[in-house]
């Protein structure tokens, strides 16, 4: 028996849509805000096939031996002739991604501003951290998840923290990035031995790249004007000037070099990717840490997970994650 299972609701009715599916596939990416379902209905027209319960709107729940993934509201509905039909689904952050709204904070804590959007936008909220980091801005007509990303940027460059933002259990969740590091397990058939997955590691690909790279950081006020540069010498000396601009309010200028610094920190580096396949574990997500050693590869250390496309074809769980190095 598959320990995965695909269960739609449709109010107070529950069910497993499991043996109708074919492939299944779920994703997360750091630069969206929430997850992605994607799975397929087989579809016959004959009269004694199953009828097909799905429908947009409808919620689904991906579930692991009794233990919830992700839960998604479906959006796409795909219908071709008698092929099987596509749905797309996404959780409840799918609606912050749509909307649009205005909001101007006056010295209200990050934390604070990021409770009141999600109260007004009705999606709840499993746990936020406190982030003691001053708002003060108007948002005009942004995307909602937009203006969530801008509040914890803004968070990250003064408190020089990173944090992570995930739904679970249809809930949203703000935390410390480091304090959500995993190891990767993965399992031949549900109920089996546990295996590490560094044990088996597949189709490993690495990419350095000074893209994204930032060795300059100019600080600006609000009116434009310079507050303070600051630079990585040795890394301008060996790459050449890379430089980043990071806007601050007036009442900001004092923590101008601690930013600064934050955002050296962060950027001024060569960005390693590594591209790999492993056997399937739900607990990787992206914006999450995890620890790996594959000696074979050379892939060591901690690592962030910037994106993973899950996939269950034929019952067999595999997982392709980006990993940055921390």
């Amino acid at each position: 028996m598959m320990a995965h299972e695909l269960w739609l609701i449709k109010g107070d009715t529950k069910i497993n849509i499991t043996p109708m599916i074919g492939t299944l596939t779920w994703r997360s990416n750091m630069d969206e805000l929430g997850d992605e379902l994607n799975f397929s209905i087989a579809f016959n027209d004959t009269k004694h096939f199953p009828k097909n319960p799905c429908d947009i709107g409808d919620m689904v729940v991906l579930l692991n031996n009794g233990k919830e993934i992700t839960r998604v509201i479906i959006v796409d509905e795909l219908k071709s002739g008698t092929s099987p039909i596509a749905y797309i689904g996404f959780d409840y952050a799918f609606y912050l991604n749509k909307s649009t709204a205005v909001y101007q904070f006056k010295k209200l804590s990050a934390d604070a501003c990021i409770k009141k959007i999600l109260k007004d936008f009705n999606v709840p909220i499993g746990h936020i951290v406190s982030i003691p980091k001053s708002i003060s801005k108007i948002f005009n007509e942004k995307k909602v998840s937009e203006i969530i990303k801008e509040i914890l940027t803004a968070a990250e460059q003064s408190l020089g923290v990173k944090y992570l933002m995930e739904m679970r259990q249809g809930k949203l969740y703000i935390e410390k990035q480091s304090n959500v590091v995993i190891t990767g397990t993965f399992q031949l058939f549900g109920g089996g031995t546990s295996y590490d997955i560094n044990s088996v590691i597949m189709k490993p690909s690495k990419k350095r790249s000074i893209v994204d790279m930032a060795n300059t950081i100019q600080v600006v006020g609000n009116n434009d004007k310079v507050v303070l540069t600051k630079s990585d010498n040795k890394m301008v000396e060996k790459y050449g000037r890379i430089t980043k601009v990071v806007k601050l309010d007036q009442n900001e200028k004092k923590s101008a070099k601690q930013i600064a610094e934050n955002e050296l920190k962060q950027f001024s580096k060569i960005i390693e990717e590594n591209d790999v396949e492993f056997m399937g574990d739900d607990n990787f997500r992206a914006g999450r840490l995890v620890k790996l050693d594959e000696p074979v590869t050379g892939i060591k250390g901690t690592f962030l997970i910037k994106d993973v496309l899950h996939t269950i074809s034929n019952g067999i769980h595999t997982m392709k994650p980006s990993l940055e190095v921390k």
